[in-house]
C-alpha cells in the first residue's frame, strides 16, 4: 500500500465545505461532537459526562489559540489541522525514515470554489468533494489510530452531510421522491432470459 500527502486544495476545499455545511446549525458543537466521539472511542472508562467536558475545554482551548488568526473561519482552520495531522500520521507510520514526504507549508484559506459549489447547489462539485474525501481517507488511514481520531469523525460529518446535500439538491422534497426505508421496487414489463 502506499500513501501521499494530499493537496493543500483537498485540504482547503473539504474543511470550507464543514464550514458551509455546518454554520447553519452551530458549527463549534459540530466540531465539538467529532473531538467528543474520539474520545469516547480512545477513552472508553469516560462517562460520556466527563468526555463532553473533556471535549468542550479542548475545543475551547483550541478555539482560543486559533481565532487571533482566522476570525472568520476558526473551525474550518482547526478542521484543517486536524485533517492535515491524520494524512501526515499515515505517512509516518508508512514511510517512517522519509520526513520529506510529510514536511510542508499548508495553511488554511477558505475555497471560493466550494462555497460557490454550495451556494450554487452545484451536484458536480458535491460530488468532487465527496471524491475528495474518499481520497484524503484513503491517504490517511495507514496508521491504527485513524480510525478513532478527530479527522475520521469530521470525515464521516463532511461525507454524511454532503450524501444529504445530493439527496436534497437532487430529489423534490415530497415524499414519494425521496424514498428513505420504505422503497418499492417499480413493475416492469421487461422480462429477464437467460441464453446458455
Amino acid at each position: 500500500m502506499s500513501a501521499y500527502l494530499a493537496s493543500n486544495d483537498v485540504l482547503n476545499a473539504l474543511s470550507t465545505y464543514f464550514h458551509e455545511s455546518n454554520k447553519r446549525g452551530d458549527l463549534r458543537s459540530s466540531y465539538e461532537l467529532a473531538v467528543y466521539e474520539h474520545i469516547k472511542t480512545d477513552h472508553e472508562h469516560l462517562t460520556d459526562t466527563k468526555a463532553a467536558d473533556l471535549a468542550q475545554n479542548i475545543v475551547n482551548l483550541d478555539y482560543k489559540l486559533t481565532y487571533p488568526g482566522n476570525k472568520t473561519h476558526t473551525v474550518a482552520a482547526l478542521v484543517f489541522d486536524q485533517l492535515l495531522k491524520e494524512n501526515v500520521n499515515s505517512l509516518k507510520a508508512l514511510y517512517p525514515n522519509d520526513s520529506d514526504m510529510w514536511l510542508n507549508g499548508y495553511k488554511f484559506k477558505p475555497s471560493q470554489q466550494v462555497i460557490t459549489w454550495v451556494l450554487g447547489r452545484d451536484i458536480k462539485g458535491l460530488a468532487s468533494l465527496a471524491s475528495m474525501a474518499k481520497g484524503l481517507i484513503y491517504q490517511s488511514c495507514e496508521h491504527k489510530e485513524f480510525r478513532s481520531s478527530v479527522a475520521y469523525f469530521l470525515l464521516s460529518d463532511i461525507k454524511n452531510s454532503l450524501l444529504s446535500d445530493l439527496v436534497n439538491y437532487s430529489l423534490s422534497k415530497e415524499s414519494d421522491q425521496q424514498p428513505w426505508a420504505s422503497w418499492l421496487e417499480p413493475v416492469s414489463d421487461i422480462k429477464t432470459i437467460c441464453l446458455t
